[in-house]
């Protein structure tokens, strides 16, 4: 299975064993879904916002989707207004609002809460903008298919 090779540098065991005592929770995006990630955790909980679901749309991750779904691998959450304001105040001061999604806002705002009830939110997304929010707040991002921002912080300073 091809799927199986592109998301071996995952490393999703260190997760999913994480001995560190937090209570994890995975948030994705749609990078996550779309490589089928959903399939690759068996144990903590997977959520996401209902504008995630319907940004997936070709058939065979629509396909893995349902059945994620059938086996109540992940929930769908609606964030908090006030994370949604909050998100859009930082990304207004950051300077990131424009390039910033509404399901780009809400996975951040998920994250935020998640992280404030005392969870490790862990979020799965390719999306560069994104990863800048969640390094200003504080909160762990894993890239899916891409290498993520900061490795390349040292090799290009001159």
């Amino acid at each position: 299975m091809s799927g199986s090779r592109s998301l071996q540098h995952l490393n999703v065991s260190r997760y999913v064993n994480s001995s560190s005592g937090d209570r994890v929770v995975y948030i994705f995006d749609t990078a996550a879904f779309l490589s089928a990630l959903q399939l690759y955790i068996y144990s903590g909980d997977i959520v996401t916002t209902p504008n995630v679901i319907q940004e997936v749309k070709d058939s065979d991750s629509v396909l893995r989707l349902e059945l994620a779904s059938i086996a109540e691998r992940f929930r769908v959450e609606i964030p908090e207004l006030r994370y949604l304001e909050e998100v859009r105040g930082i990304a207004r001061k950051r300077k990131l609002l424009e390039k910033l999604s509404q399901t780009d806002l809400e996975v951040i705002a998920l994250a935020l809460q998640y992280k404030d009830r005392g969870f490790k939110p862990i979020v799965f997304t390719d999306d560069y903008d994104i990863q800048l929010m969640l390094r200003s707040v504080g909160i762990e991002f894993k890239p899916v298919k891409t290498m993520g921002i900061g490795k390349f912080s040292t090799s290009l300073r001159v």
